[in-house]
């Protein structure tokens, strides 16, 4: 072989290298890249494998993957609907931002290949998690109180706690309904705890793990608590026939609106 065929056959393995290396790397069509992968339950999955077997979902105008049918086909789908309505999620960001949702959530909720961010429409815009790294079951126990006032600051817009940590910061009280004795912590001071002002001229929607939720205002929270037992609302002053309707049990968020 002349020195000049091999200067030549080097030169082409050069080539298809470097090729092969721009391919591999460059946009609009010239490259596979299917992204940084995400975590769901210690399952990794790319956007561009989820978007291979499941279909878009269109939410006020915007399209993505249904985030229940993420879960349904990646880390819960042999887990009955019950289970699911008994735990809390965490979606986690790369910077470490995260937020607690339920199933009921996951159901309304999408992923955005945009930023592959998580979009809610009945959820404030600080659920709208960037660069989602993982979501992750997480056992009950947190508690969010809202401001769903659409001119609340980003940081203000949602302050959280734990049920133990209100349980050991709150002045536990105890009340008798029917003569059954009750443990638990009164809602305004909830509402006092978490900053809130103006409490009078405000409705707040009450809702449980399950999705099951409850609307009350002012005098109904003064004469409301959350008690210790199923961590649930308990209105002891409603009429007999409305008080076990008003019971929402593993309460995971208050929201609090404007009138």
């Amino acid at each position: 072989m002349s020195e000049k065929l091999g200067i030549g056959i080097a030169l082409v393995v050069v080539a298809v290298i470097i090729i092969g290396i721009l391919y591999a790397v460059l946009p609009d069509g010239e490259a596979i890249d299917t992204g940084d992968a995400m975590e769901f339950d210690g399952h990794e999955y790319t956007w561009d494998e989820l978007a291979e077997d499941l279909e878009t979902k269109t939410v006020d105008g915007k399209e993505g993957l249904a985030l229940s049918d993420i879960l349904n086909l990646t880390a819960f789908g042999n887990e009955l609907d019950d289970d699911k309505n008994e735990t809390l999620f965490t979606i986690i960001a790369e910077d470490g931002w995260q937020k607690n949702v339920s199933w009921m959530d996951m159901m309304q909720g999408i992923l955005l290949e945009e930023d592959t961010a998580s979009y809610f429409p009945h959820l404030p815009k600080a659920y709208g998690i960037r660069d989602v790294e993982s979501i992750e079951k997480i056992e009950l126990g947190a508690l969010v109180v809202m401001d769903m006032d659409p001119d609340a600051s980003f940081k203000g817009s949602s302050i959280e706690f734990t049920w133990d940590g209100i349980f050991e910061e709150l002045d536990i009280v105890q009340f008798t309904k029917d003569g059954v004795s009750y443990e638990g912590v009164e809602l305004a001071d909830v509402l006092e705890h978490a900053g809130f002002t103006d409490l009078a001229n405000r409705t707040y929607t009450i809702t449980g793990v399950d999705g099951y939720s409850k609307i009350v205002d002012w005098d109904s929270i003064q004469n409301g608590y959350l008690v210790l037992d199923e961590f649930k609302s308990f209105f002891p002053d409603l009429p007999d026939d409305q008080i076990n309707k008003f019971k929402v049990r593993n309460v995971i968020r208050i929201e609090v609106n404007l009138l």
